[in-house]
């Protein structure tokens, strides 16, 4: 009897739990990686080696995020203004996951939800190390583009603040580590509705 008990509350456990214990090696890994890059080498945001098989979780994410990133510089390019072509490429990385994420929170899909919030976080870490690297600017460009296109560089230099990029991209960190804690912590703010068919008799 005790044994059917301890298996049912485990079945119950995984059943709401097993989205955040599947994506917590992601999130320790993506941490892991954003550490190195900010306190040792700052290559180790793309070079940083995942395990089997996140490591191929790891490149289709990042290679999506790169797309997006690319195509915000594309359509915030067709305003005209400078500056926003420049902030589009991260300002849409960060914006799409926030539309997914927000049109799973309005059609209540939990596990979506949950899986979004890791894409934000995710994208916020990833902004976060071509922040910090606005002054050096060491991280190779797409199309072996020259020092003068990084993103960050040009920004922090137009708003006079590239001295404070460690400190932005550190921001950008928590963040990102917040967007993580909203992913894992999901089942617990929100209460799973069973439908129930209630089938009353009126004598």
């Amino acid at each position: 009897m005790k044994s059917k008990q301890i298996k049912e509350q485990t079945i119950t456990f995984l059943k709401k739990w097993w989205a955040s214990l599947l994506m917590l090696p992601l999130i320790f890994y993506s941490l892991h990686q954003v550490y190195w890059a900010i306190n040792y080498n700052i290559f180790f945001a793309v070079n940083y080696n995942y395990p089997f098989p996140l490591d191929i979780v790891y490149l289709f994410v990042d290679t999506f995020l790169l797309i997006v990133h690319e195509a915000g510089h594309t359509f915030f390019g067709l305003l005209g203004f400078r500056f926003l072509t420049i902030l589009g490429g991260s300002l849409f990385q960060i914006l799409l996951p926030l539309v997914i994420l927000g049109y799973c929170w309005i059609n209540r899909k939990y596990i979506g939800l949950q899986f979004s919030y890791l894409l934000v976080g995710f994208s916020w870490l990833d902004v976060a190390t071509y922040v910090a690297d606005g002054s050096a600017r060491q991280l190779p460009l797409i199309g072996g583009l020259g020092k003068e296109s990084h993103d960050w560089y040009n920004l922090l230099v137009r708003m006079n603040v590239l001295e404070y990029d460690f400190t932005i991209g550190i921001s950008f960190v928590v963040i990102g580590i917040l967007c993580y804690l909203m992913a894992l912590a999901i089942p617990l703010i929100y209460q799973r509705h069973e439908q129930v068919d209630l089938d009353l008799s009126l004598n």
